[in-house]
């Protein structure tokens, strides 16, 4: 399609022909007063009360016996549009909100800012909800258009409902919250109006105004996905819900060169759940579209931080390993056909702990980024593989289960279990003696799949 505003002198050529160039896109109002608030897990390990809010100065948190100024992570501003961005629309990208932290305060059961009150994180969660892969996918380049007006087409808002229904203890998404990167088309009724881009309208349309609710009933754990890579979404990712503490980061190149960005990189670090389990939190986002030559400065960044891997691993008898992009799975397809997931993660991780992929204490990992879900447990020695990646976004295919059983995800292993479903939905952990009872559920709260967890062996 040609877009005349490309071109203003072709435009005024045919303007009588109803080519005119439309007029630039109206920047709503700058929002007034808090917009939202949660706790998440943050390096240390620590908890972190965050807020966005259109005021001029960040709200003040109080609690039994105290109360502290929030600081400011971030102020409004406009920023370029990402840099090595591949779509063929771009805008600058406008932050109007305000970003604001505080540390958790020792001892409170609840905090309250501007009148939302957010409950303090569980010593040991019980139950973990885990989601992934939610926003409402405009993307020009694919010409992939979803609805996002459409409660059926972008089911987001009836997975909220789902998870709020369950009352968890933490809530852990495992990457991809932005995915309204294009303009929707003129003709498209489906996403009429939609914000686009990487600023905070698109943010608030993508993420945080139908998670506002879910976002203020439990502690939240965030994993970064490549759509928030800083060629995407990560201008807003590091403002938001980067894991470092204090000034927000920024994206700019890396000081070691070849192509890499600082604001791609961030620490590996670990979420306690009991004293005798964990999480470990890893950033894939830009590591998992291509694997740097072995030896260059990115592949020696990727391969410490693995190595910080290993160290957090024997912290505790047994961690899960969150990331967004799955080494052992199997993408979808039309016909069902099991295609070996790819991550540029994979040979590193290889390189790292061997044939195993993991450290010896990791029990499980847990991924998005494929838009299903899918569980796979193994005869050989591997951590089971939980795939959760069916929040919203639009999906295709689907991996037949009688195929994947005879299929290696990679060389050499060998499947045990497998289960998969198309349908959009929530996975519940729920501890229980032996380890994990994992439960999926569709959007409208009907089981898919029961399956139990204890060590690195899952029984469905």
């Amino acid at each position: 399609m040609m877009h005349c505003a490309r071109f203003p002198l072709l435009a005024a050529l045919l303007a009588l022909a109803g080519c005119a160039a439309p007029p630039p896109p109206q920047q709503p109002p700058a929002p007034a007063g808090l917009q939202q608030a949660w706790v998440q897990a943050v390096a240390g390990p620590a908890w972190a009360v965050r807020a966005l809010t259109g005021d001029a100065a960040c709200p003040m948190l109080s609690w039994a016996g105290g109360s502290a100024a929030m600081q400011q992570r971030s102020a409004p501003g406009e920023e370029p549009a990402p840099p090595g961005n591949a779509q063929p629309e771009r805008q600058p990208s406008r932050f109007t909100l305000r970003a604001c932290e505080a540390p958790w305060p020792a001892g409170a059961a609840s905090v309250q800012l501007g009148g939302v009150t957010l409950p303090a994180p569980a010593a040991e969660p019980r139950r973990i909800l885990v989601i992934g892969d939610t926003g409402c996918r405009l993307k020009a380049s694919e010409r992939e258009f979803q609805p996002c007006n459409d409660a059926s087409g972008w089911p987001f808002a009836r997975v909220l409902a789902r998870a709020l229904a369950l009352a968890p203890d933490l809530v852990i998404h495992v990457g991809d919250y932005h995915y309204r990167e294009s303009p929707c088309p003129a003709a498209m009724a489906g996403c009429a109006n939609s914000a686009w881009g990487y600023g905070d309208d698109a943010w608030q349309a993508d993420f945080f105004r139908p998670a506002r609710a879910l976002l203020a009933a439990a502690p939240w754990v965030f994993v970064r996905g490549n759509h928030e890579a800083c060629s995407r979404a990560g201008q807003g990712w590091l403002r938001y819900l980067d894991a470092e503490t204090g000034p927000a980061r920024s994206c700019q190149p890396g000081a070691g060169g070849g192509g890499a960005n600082d604001g791609d990189f961030t620490a590996p670090f670990a979420v306690p759940l009991s004293p005798r389990s964990q999480l470990i939190v890893f950033d894939s986002a830009e590591v998992g579209s291509g694997t740097p030559p072995r030896g260059s400065p990115a592949w020696t960044r990727w391969r410490q931080q693995l190595d910080r891997v290993a160290q957090l691993s024997g912290e505790r008898a047994q961690s899960l390993f969150a990331s967004h992009h799955p080494s052992l799975a199997f993408a979808p397809g039309l016909l069902g056909t099991p295609s070996p997931a790819r991550s540029g993660l994979t040979p590193l991780l290889r390189d790292a702990f061997g044939a195993r992929l993991f450290p010896p204490g990791v029990q499980a990992t847990l991924h998005g980024h494929l838009h299903l879900h899918e569980l796979l447990g193994f005869a050989s020695n591997q951590p089971a593989s939980l795939v959760i990646g069916n929040g919203g976004s639009a999906a295709y295919g689907h991996v037949g289960t009688a195929a994947a059983l005879q299929a290696e995800p990679l060389p050499g292993v060998r499947l045990e279990t497998f289960d998969s479903h198309t349908e959009f939905g929530l996975t519940l952990l729920t501890a229980t003696p032996e380890g994990w009872l994992l439960q999926a559920f569709n959007a409208l709260g009907q089981p898919l799949a029961s399956c139990s967890l204890a060590g690195q062996k899952l029984r469905c």
